[in-house]
């Protein structure tokens, strides 16, 4: 006999997990969610009639894409290398006007320290100008 030659030993503890209820529990939540399911689906498809139809698809028109890219960008950069070379008005309105990069490097140069303060206003040559309030005759030194 398996006990004699066990002598004192005892038999492993059966297990005390109820399958039972494992089996109840789990056919629940399944239930719960079939039901669940079905639900859903039948509230989609009263609020949302349309949504298990198939979808066409419109295909749109292919882009206009560049037809010979390396040409474009050669001009652009021609164009983009006259601009900076060259002279031309920014804003004639305003008396804004565009020099060449060498030219506007040269005048910073040779500015030397007081290259980035204000520049001193033009005096306007539209009229007389008005007699300087510190002076008696109204000439300027």
């Amino acid at each position: 006999m398996p006990n004699e030659k066990m002598g004192s030993r005892r038999l492993p503890q059966p297990p005390d997990v109820a399958t039972g209820i494992v089996i109840v529990a789990v056919a629940g939540f399944l239930g719960f969610v079939a039901l669940s399911m079905t639900g859903l689906f039948f509230y989609l498809r009263s609020s949302v009639p349309d949504a298990f139809r198939k979808v066409i698809e419109h295909h749109f028109p292919e882009p206009a894409l560049q037809k010979n890219p390396q040409d474009d960008l050669r001009r652009f950069e021609r164009e983009q290398r006259a601009a900076l070379s060259g002279y031309g008005w920014v804003d004639q309105s305003k008396g804004l006007v565009r020099i060449p990069i060498e030219e506007a490097m040269r005048i910073i140069a040779a500015r030397g320290g007081q290259a980035y303060d204000p520049l001193d206003q033009p005096a306007k040559t539209s009229g007389p100008s008005a007699p300087d309030p510190g002076s008696s005759d109204g000439v300027r030194p």
